[in-house]
């Protein structure tokens, strides 16, 4: 099974008098914002590179060519230098409550210096008019970190990025590659060849980048959302003039069946966009693959040319938590199983958490999100829209008094 990955995980010129400059209030925030600042012109031309020298060694979403994806899709990017270290954030602005600054970052080593990274943006955003600065870093799950996190005022939010995924090792040769995957994986890349499944590595011309992107559609089902033909098109165009994305479409019986996007920074691939076809028209639950095993041919063929870049790791990006993996009426479990064929340990990222500046203005976003998430992911209301979405258990920041006991 297939699914549809978000082409632009963020939504988000280039802005630094970003809105009222007078002295907010604040909640937990420290009382200064030395270690950080705006980045300059020059770090903003180098900017993958100082991404690169992060302890974490970045990703694709910080990377200059993900940024230039948000500014298509009508993202406000805020270039911050944070403790000596290249963050992108993204304004974001809510009505009523006023703009949020989202970051992809930073690259702390554990959960205090999150907490200090925090309230030193959370200072330097109060001098800008920003109601609240939400933290997405590249943190493992950790109770005690939860805990700690909460203690210092942090509260868990929805997140643009996925918080649990399933990183595929590439090092050594081909057939250490393949001996890492379960049988099952290995059994399904033989059995496509056998079907006469071809993948090809292809251009991101428009009629290429329109068949991908109609399987994109169908597998969303409006499931979840997807940028526009245009964007998506944009998006997939400006990574491969960078060098760093590549367009794979696999056929079955000269059909394309299913395709995906990949791109690369440092030395991790990640699965950046994919969809295939549907068993029934106008159905996104259930691909039409048959038995061809196509999806495994064509994750193969993206782990070679992952490997001729250079590249050491193979990010799925997305699946159920480790918690939840088993989980059958998880609306992800078919995901999982397919993803967990190529590696079966699950990486579990701490998550997106806010630090509040305006208190009650951020209350009123958090609550806001959360009816709005209650509502999507309805039962009763979905059933009555005809939509086929079942509700995620791994979306803890929708219930967070149950969370807290």
């Amino acid at each position: 099974m297939v699914d549809a990955v978000s082409v632009v995980r963020a939504t988000p010129p280039v802005r630094h008098d970003l809105g009222n400059t007078r002295r907010a209030r604040r909640s937990g925030a420290a009382q200064t914002a030395s270690d950080v600042r705006f980045a300059d012109a020059d770090e903003i031309r180098r900017w993958d590179e100082l991404i690169l020298r992060s302890p974490d060694e970045g990703n694709v979403y910080r990377g200059s060519d993900n940024i230039a994806g948000m500014v298509v899709g009508g993202g406000t990017p805020v270039y911050l230098i944070v403790g000596g270290f290249a963050v992108i954030a993204f304004q974001v602005r809510v009505p009523v409550s006023g703009p949020l600054w989202v970051l992809i970052g930073p690259p702390v080593a554990d959960v205090h210096d999150l907490i200090a990274a925090a309230r030193e943006v959370a200072a330097f955003g109060a001098r800008h008019g920003i109601t609240a600065v939400r933290l997405r870093t590249q943190l493992r799950a950790n109770a005690n970190d939860e805990m700690a996190l909460r203690a210092a005022g942090l509260r868990r939010t929805p997140t643009w990025l996925d918080d649990s995924t399933v990183l595929v090792d590439l090092r050594g040769s081909e057939h250490d590659v393949q001996a890492r995957f379960k049988k099952r994986a290995r059994k399904s890349i033989r059995r496509a060849a056998r079907e006469f499944v071809v993948v090809d590595r292809v251009p991101a011309t428009d009629d290429n980048c329109r068949v991908l992107y109609e399987m994109l559609d169908a597998t969303s089902g409006g499931r979840f959302h997807i940028p526009s033909l245009a964007t998506t098109t944009a998006v997939f165009q400006r990574y491969e003039q960078s060098g760093r994305g590549q367009l794979f479409l696999a056929r079955h019986c000269g059909e394309v069946v299913v395709g995906a996007f990949v791109t690369t920074f440092g030395k991790t691939a990640l699965y950046f966009g994919a969809g295939s076809v549907r068993k029934r028209p106008g159905d996104p639950t259930e691909c039409g693959l048959g038995g061809s095993r196509a999806a495994y041919a064509l994750q193969w063929e993206i782990m070679r040319w992952a490997r001729e870049q250079g590249c050491e790791w193979y990010d799925l990006d997305g699946t159920p938590s480790s918690a939840t993996i088993t989980d059958e009426s998880h609306q992800r479990h078919g995901v999982g199983q397919f993803k967990t064929a190529f590696s079966e340990e699950i990486t579990d990222y701490l998550g997106a958490y806010q630090i509040d500046i305006r208190p009650g203005r951020a209350w009123t976003t958090r609550q806001l999100e959360i009816c709005a998430g209650r509502v999507d992911e309805s039962p009763l209301l979905n059933r009555l829209r005809r939509r086929p979405v079942r509700p995620n258990p791994d979306y803890v920041w929708l219930h967070p008094r149950r969370r807290s006991r």
